[in-house]
């Protein structure tokens, strides 16, 4: 479920298993009326259809966001334990996917990792977390990034956005009668109220999104990405229409549509010499201009 598709070769490794297993134990789970969907060709393979798929019931809508926070906080320190970690992220993302309340409210827009010991955001994010869930206002003392002055508001959260190695608060702020979204790591001190307030029915977090004020127009990328990052991009999903052609010696060809240039940009210098830029010619020229400013300091 987390990584959508995977080959009868990836799963038998994944399973320590031979490869003529994945059949029989694929008979057995249809048996038990889970159904694995399969497709023929280069980029085919095994995948979960998720109206079919059993929900992971052991952990509650609370426990999977606390996970998803406390790990990728983790990793921000540990990157050592990176593999292991973001494969039991992308199972607890799949998890979160099963839960409607979640996808509704809790969006990631990337998988940039949150550094949540700045500040006091983590005990922030939970308590605003608990005034989510009860539908209590918030009564915040907030710094604005331009200018550091600090104001008191009261807000009434609504949903969670992790960008660009930031979570943030998309809430109804009552001084400015508009939603407004509030970096958590800004918030200077947060009191939960007795005043209690409504989400409108069918407010989705996935829909609001773009209009949010978070990205500007998104950008189609293509990359070609070298081993031996380019199996872990084959494990996740960076965007809903991504495609990953498998060239020769591991090779990967990247495409999809990503939001913001800037982030684009981090990503792809943080790959180093394992990622090349194909497309936009306009990114690429940004990356070699990087790179020639790097090669200037280091020269020095």
């Amino acid at each position: 479920m987390a990584r959508r598709k995977m080959k009868v070769e990836e799963l038998a490794e994944e399973l320590e298993v031979n490869p003529r297993m994945i059949r029989v134990y694929k008979d057995d789970l249809e048996k038990a009326g889970i159904y694995i969907e399969s497709e023929r060709g280069a980029n085919g393979g095994y995948f979960l259809n998720k109206n079919s798929f059993l929900s992971i019931r052991n952990f509650n809508e609370t426990e999977i966001q606390q996970l998803q926070i406390a790990i990728k906080s983790f990793l921000s320190k540990q990157t050592d334990e990176s593999a292991t970690l973001n494969r039991a992220l992308e199972k607890i993302k799949a998890a979160q996917r099963d839960h409607d309340l979640n996808s509704r409210h809790f969006y990631f827009a990337n998988d940039y990792l949150i550094n949540n010991e700045v500040g006091n955001a983590s005990l922030h994010y939970k308590l605003l977390y608990e005034a989510f869930n009860k539908r209590n206002s918030v009564e915040i003392v907030y710094m604005a990034a331009s200018t550091n002055e600090t104001t008191r508001r009261i807000i009434h959260p609504y949903a969670f956005v992790v960008y660009d190695e930031n979570l943030y608060c998309t809430a109804f702020c009552e001084a400015k009668k508009e939603m407004r979204n509030f970096k958590i790591m800004r918030i200077q001190r947060a009191t939960i109220l007795e005043d209690s307030y409504l989400i409108p029915d069918g407010y989705d977090i996935r829909q609001e999104f773009p209009n949010l004020g978070f990205i500007k127009d998104p950008i189609q990328v293509e990359l070609l990405i070298y081993p031996p990052l380019a199996n872990r991009i084959k494990e996740s999903i960076h965007s809903d229409d991504q495609v990953i052609e498998e060239l020769d010696n591991y090779v990967i060809r990247f495409k999809a549509t990503l939001n913001g240039q800037q982030s684009i940009r981090k990503w792809v210098l943080g790959m180093g010499t394992k990622a090349e830029v194909i497309q936009p010619q306009s990114l690429r020229d940004e990356i070699k201009q990087e790179v020639e400013n790097l090669i200037g300091i280091y020269s020095k």
